[in-house]
């Protein structure tokens, strides 16, 4: 049997193989799916801590370049030259310093403002829901059908049970004790993994290269090292721009809304630059819910609200977001908003985070192989 005539045998019996796998699939597929969250479970530590070592790798790597810097110029002095290992310990060191710092002060300063502010909110809806209905009729707006809904859900009353059993819904989330403790215990244990990776990511990036150029022929090697260095690029500059932006966006809408005193500036503030993490749907949720809020108090201030996001976010999305991410994603609109809502549908939020940027290695090794074939067979298309 000559060389090509293996090939294609080896090629029919893969065929055969995943031809048999999934048809069996399909006829047991409850079966394969509890398999399936049932290996998702059991690696859900691993995927944390995967997913906590790729967002704070990013300021690992800005402190490793900050001391290297600073080194550089201590070098001139004491003529002696810092080792690596000790640049890397200090800016993991100084990485999870930040992280905690930030994380106390969210829970110990913010948590508490968003919940006054949320509190308030019942209390601002029975108050201020006339003033709205005589704002609507001075602009010759019928609101009997406004009222009769609104009676007929008895919003307001709604709103205030919702609000007064606040501690009573959090007691009961809290009782689910397995639940509560199963997620402390994945956290807690992906965070001890995503130290560990940290730490050790120079002596696995060379075990896994050796691996790789052991197992596999030069060839094949290296363009899988290309492959893991443009996901390694795209993860960093995605989730380091997208940290950055969001933060950048959420302090515009602090300081441009206290300028106009406009109500809940803080929640407003905090919600759209959380949900600025999420590209295209986060932004529009995040105007939802401000002008929702507002609304409530001031119809008028509710529409300033939006020219305001507006503006905002055509500042952010032409001008702040470009020159913070670059075009390292590459990705067309319509792939990341599909990136996204699988990636939802799949781990969540943190499925997001993944889903965006891998979609965006994915089309672009798509794309490089696509224009290499067509440069292979002379075809042009403009």
């Amino acid at each position: 049997m000559d060389d090509k005539t293996k090939g294609y045998f080896k090629y029919g019996l893969l065929f055969v193989f995943i031809s048999i796998t999934m048809f069996a699939a399909f006829n047991n597929l409850g079966s394969v799916l509890a398999f399936v969250r049932w290996v998702v479970d059991i690696s859900m530590p691993l995927i944390i801590g995967v997913l906590i070592a790729l967002i704070l790798n990013a300021p690992m790597r800005g402190f490793c370049k900050l001391l290297g810097f600073l080194a550089s110029k201590l070098k001139r002095k004491i003529g002696k030259k810092i080792p690596a290992s000790f640049l890397d310990g200090s800016s993991l060191v100084l990485t999870l310093i930040c992280t905690a710092l930030i994380i106390y002060h969210v829970f110990d300063v913010v948590v508490p403002r968003v919940v006054n502010s949320v509190s308030g909110i019942g209390d601002a809806f029975m108050m201020y829901y006339p003033k709205l209905l005589a704002s609507l009729k001075s602009y010759g707006i019928d609101t009997a059908k406004i009222e009769q809904l609104i009676n007929v859900l008895n919003v307001s009353t709604l709103i205030e049970q919702m609000t007064g059993n606040m501690t009573t819904l959090v007691d009961t989330a809290y009782s689910a004790a397995s639940s509560v403790v199963n997620t402390a215990i994945n956290i807690f244990t992906g965070t001890i993994i995503a130290i560990y990776v940290l730490a050790g990511k120079k002596r696995l990036k060379c075990q896994c290269k050796k691996l790789t150029y052991a197992y596999l022929d030069e060839k094949k090697a290296d363009r899988l090292c290309e492959i893991a260095r443009l996901c390694s690029d795209t993860f960093f500059y995605f989730i380091s721009g997208q940290c950055l932006d969001a933060f950048i966006l959420g302090m515009m809408f602090f300081f441009v809304m206290s300028i106009f005193k406009m109500p809940y500036t803080i929640v407003i503030s905090m919600f759209i630059g959380f949900l600025a993490l999420i590209p295209y749907i986060g932004s529009l949720v995040g105007m939802l819910a401000g002008f929702l809020l507002i609304v409530m108090i001031s119809p008028m201030k509710a529409l300033g609200f939006v020219v305001i996001f507006l503006v905002l976010q055509q500042i952010d999305s032409h001008l702040i977001y470009p020159k913070i991410v670059g075009n390292s994603m590459g990705l067309p609109a319509i792939w990341t908003l599909l990136a996204a809502l699988l990636g939802n549908a799949i781990l969540g939020l943190p499925g997001m985070l993944i889903f965006i940027p891998l979609t965006s290695v994915l089309y672009t090794l798509l794309r490089e192989n696509a224009y290499l074939r067509l440069r292979e067979k002379g075809i042009e298309i403009k």
